[in-house]
Protein backbone atom coordinates (compact mmCIF):
# COMPACT_ATOMS: atom_id res chain seq x y z
CA UNK A 1 0.00 0.00 0.00
CA UNK A 2 1.34 3.54 -1.33
CA UNK A 3 0.79 6.15 1.10
CA UNK A 4 2.25 9.88 1.07
CA UNK A 5 3.32 11.07 4.29
CA UNK A 6 1.18 13.75 5.10
CA UNK A 7 -1.89 11.05 5.15
CA UNK A 8 0.92 8.79 7.74
CA UNK A 9 0.75 12.47 9.94
CA UNK A 10 -3.02 13.08 9.10
CA UNK A 11 -3.73 9.40 10.49
CA UNK A 12 -1.45 9.98 13.74
CA UNK A 13 -2.88 13.13 14.50
CA UNK A 14 -6.31 11.72 14.14
CA UNK A 15 -5.89 9.38 16.72
CA UNK A 16 -4.36 11.94 19.47
CA UNK A 17 -7.37 14.36 18.72
CA UNK A 18 -10.15 11.65 18.88
CA UNK A 19 -8.66 10.49 22.53
CA UNK A 20 -9.29 14.46 23.81
CA UNK A 21 -12.71 14.11 22.13
CA UNK A 22 -13.75 11.01 23.11
CA UNK A 23 -12.47 12.21 26.73
CA UNK A 24 -15.06 15.07 26.44
CA UNK A 25 -17.61 13.10 25.29
CA UNK A 26 -16.92 10.58 28.13
CA UNK A 27 -18.06 13.00 30.53
CA UNK A 28 -20.75 15.38 28.99
CA UNK A 29 -23.99 12.90 30.30
CA UNK A 30 -22.40 13.69 33.81
CA UNK A 31 -21.49 17.01 33.02
CA UNK A 32 -24.86 18.12 32.09
CA UNK A 33 -26.89 15.91 34.67
CA UNK A 34 -29.87 18.63 36.11
CA UNK A 35 -28.48 18.28 39.77
CA UNK A 36 -24.98 19.28 39.55
CA UNK A 37 -24.12 20.68 36.46
CA UNK A 38 -22.38 24.16 35.80
CA UNK A 39 -22.94 26.76 33.24
CA UNK A 40 -19.60 27.55 32.68
CA UNK A 41 -17.86 24.11 32.99
CA UNK A 42 -20.56 23.00 30.16
CA UNK A 43 -19.41 26.27 27.46
CA UNK A 44 -15.97 25.16 28.07
CA UNK A 45 -16.80 21.87 26.98
CA UNK A 46 -18.23 22.78 24.02
CA UNK A 47 -15.71 25.24 23.35
CA UNK A 48 -12.39 22.52 23.39
CA UNK A 49 -14.55 20.05 21.34
CA UNK A 50 -15.34 22.39 18.48
CA UNK A 51 -11.48 23.48 19.08
CA UNK A 52 -10.51 20.39 18.24
CA UNK A 53 -12.34 20.10 15.49
CA UNK A 54 -11.24 23.19 14.33
CA UNK A 55 -6.85 22.16 14.87
CA UNK A 56 -7.89 19.06 13.26
CA UNK A 57 -9.64 20.61 9.90
CA UNK A 58 -6.61 23.27 9.76
CA UNK A 59 -3.61 20.30 9.45
CA UNK A 60 -4.23 20.15 6.02
CA UNK A 61 -1.90 23.45 6.42
CA UNK A 62 0.77 20.91 6.78
CA UNK A 63 0.48 19.04 3.62
CA UNK A 64 3.87 20.77 2.17
CA UNK A 65 5.76 20.43 5.67
CA UNK A 66 9.37 19.06 5.10
CA UNK A 67 8.73 16.20 7.56
CA UNK A 68 11.46 15.38 10.82
CA UNK A 69 11.19 14.04 13.70
CA UNK A 70 10.74 17.26 15.81
CA UNK A 71 8.28 18.63 13.22
CA UNK A 72 5.87 15.17 13.72
CA UNK A 73 6.18 15.43 17.36
CA UNK A 74 5.39 19.15 17.46
CA UNK A 75 2.34 18.46 15.62
CA UNK A 76 1.34 15.90 17.68
CA UNK A 77 1.47 18.37 20.66
CA UNK A 78 -1.39 19.58 19.55
CA UNK A 79 -3.20 16.75 19.93
CA UNK A 80 -1.57 15.91 23.51
CA UNK A 81 -2.35 19.47 24.80
CA UNK A 82 -5.91 19.25 24.09
CA UNK A 83 -6.04 15.60 25.54
CA UNK A 84 -4.30 17.69 28.59
CA UNK A 85 -7.38 19.84 28.47
CA UNK A 86 -10.26 16.97 28.10
CA UNK A 87 -8.26 15.44 31.62
CA UNK A 88 -8.83 18.94 33.55
CA UNK A 89 -12.80 19.23 32.17
CA UNK A 90 -13.46 15.61 32.82
CA UNK A 91 -11.55 13.54 35.20
CA UNK A 92 -11.02 9.83 35.12
CA UNK A 93 -14.76 9.25 37.12
CA UNK A 94 -17.10 12.03 36.02
CA UNK A 95 -20.46 10.10 37.52
CA UNK A 96 -18.20 10.28 41.03
CA UNK A 97 -18.46 14.50 40.90
CA UNK A 98 -21.22 15.90 43.54
CA UNK A 99 -20.81 19.52 42.60
CA UNK A 100 -19.50 20.20 38.67
CA UNK A 101 -19.25 23.85 40.11
CA UNK A 102 -16.86 23.01 42.64
CA UNK A 103 -15.16 21.06 40.33
CA UNK A 104 -14.18 23.64 38.16
CA UNK A 105 -12.95 26.07 40.90
CA UNK A 106 -11.07 23.14 42.07
CA UNK A 107 -9.50 22.46 38.76
CA UNK A 108 -9.66 26.14 37.09
CA UNK A 109 -5.59 26.87 36.93
CA UNK A 110 -4.93 23.71 35.48
CA UNK A 111 -7.22 24.29 33.02
CA UNK A 112 -6.87 27.70 32.28
CA UNK A 113 -2.91 27.14 32.43
CA UNK A 114 -2.98 24.53 29.90
CA UNK A 115 -4.56 27.60 27.73
CA UNK A 116 -1.50 29.24 28.38
CA UNK A 117 0.98 26.80 27.47
CA UNK A 118 -1.59 25.60 24.47
CA UNK A 119 -1.35 29.42 23.28
CA UNK A 120 2.50 29.52 24.09
CA UNK A 121 2.45 25.69 21.80
CA UNK A 122 0.78 27.82 18.90
CA UNK A 123 3.00 30.67 18.22
CA UNK A 124 5.77 27.87 18.39
CA UNK A 125 4.08 25.83 15.84
CA UNK A 126 2.98 28.40 13.70
CA UNK A 127 6.67 29.44 13.19
CA UNK A 128 7.78 26.31 13.08
CA UNK A 129 5.36 24.20 10.70
CA UNK A 130 4.27 26.74 8.45
CA UNK A 131 7.09 29.37 8.45
CA UNK A 132 4.88 32.07 9.76
CA UNK A 133 6.63 35.52 10.27
CA UNK A 134 7.42 36.30 13.98
CA UNK A 135 5.26 40.05 13.26
CA UNK A 136 2.48 38.11 11.45
CA UNK A 137 -0.84 39.74 12.20
CA UNK A 138 -2.43 36.17 13.37
CA UNK A 139 0.23 36.71 16.02
CA UNK A 140 -1.16 39.60 17.71
CA UNK A 141 -4.54 38.00 17.61
CA UNK A 142 -2.93 35.53 20.17
CA UNK A 143 -1.75 37.99 22.59
CA UNK A 144 -5.08 39.21 23.04
CA UNK A 145 -6.40 35.88 23.83
CA UNK A 146 -3.92 36.14 27.18
CA UNK A 147 -6.34 38.39 28.79
CA UNK A 148 -9.33 35.94 29.76
CA UNK A 149 -6.45 33.44 30.26
CA UNK A 150 -4.99 35.84 32.64
CA UNK A 151 -8.38 36.67 34.08
CA UNK A 152 -9.34 33.09 34.48
CA UNK A 153 -6.41 32.24 36.56
CA UNK A 154 -6.35 35.27 38.93
CA UNK A 155 -10.73 35.53 39.35
CA UNK A 156 -13.28 33.31 41.23
CA UNK A 157 -16.00 34.98 40.23
CA UNK A 158 -18.80 33.12 38.42
CA UNK A 159 -19.56 36.03 36.30
CA UNK A 160 -15.58 36.75 35.29
CA UNK A 161 -15.77 33.06 34.18
CA UNK A 162 -19.07 33.37 32.54
CA UNK A 163 -17.63 36.10 30.50
CA UNK A 164 -14.96 34.32 29.94
CA UNK A 165 -16.35 31.10 28.38
CA UNK A 166 -19.31 33.22 26.42
CA UNK A 167 -15.99 35.14 24.68
CA UNK A 168 -14.39 31.62 23.99
CA UNK A 169 -18.18 30.50 22.64
CA UNK A 170 -18.59 33.74 20.28
CA UNK A 171 -14.66 33.13 19.20
CA UNK A 172 -14.63 29.58 17.98
CA UNK A 173 -18.20 29.92 16.72
CA UNK A 174 -16.86 32.93 14.34
CA UNK A 175 -14.02 31.00 13.46
CA UNK A 176 -16.45 28.52 12.40
CA UNK A 177 -17.96 30.38 10.13
CA UNK A 178 -15.18 32.76 8.75
CA UNK A 179 -11.80 32.20 8.92
CA UNK A 180 -11.31 28.48 10.04
CA UNK A 181 -14.40 27.86 7.35
CA UNK A 182 -11.63 26.34 5.16
CA UNK A 183 -9.31 22.92 5.29
CA UNK A 184 -5.77 24.28 5.63
CA UNK A 185 -7.54 27.76 6.91
CA UNK A 186 -4.11 28.20 9.12
CA UNK A 187 -2.46 29.19 5.87
CA UNK A 188 -4.90 32.06 4.60
CA UNK A 189 -3.96 33.64 7.81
Amino acid sequence: MNMDFFNYVSIALSFVYTAAVLRLLGGISSATNKQNRYIVHIIFLGVIIISIIISFWGTWALTDVDWKLYKFILALMDGALYYFIATVLIPENPNEIVSWRDYYYKNKNKFFYGMLVFLVYIQVHSAVLINQELLHPARFGNLLAFIPIILGIRSKSHKVHLGIAIYYIVFVTLMVFTIASEPGWVDNL
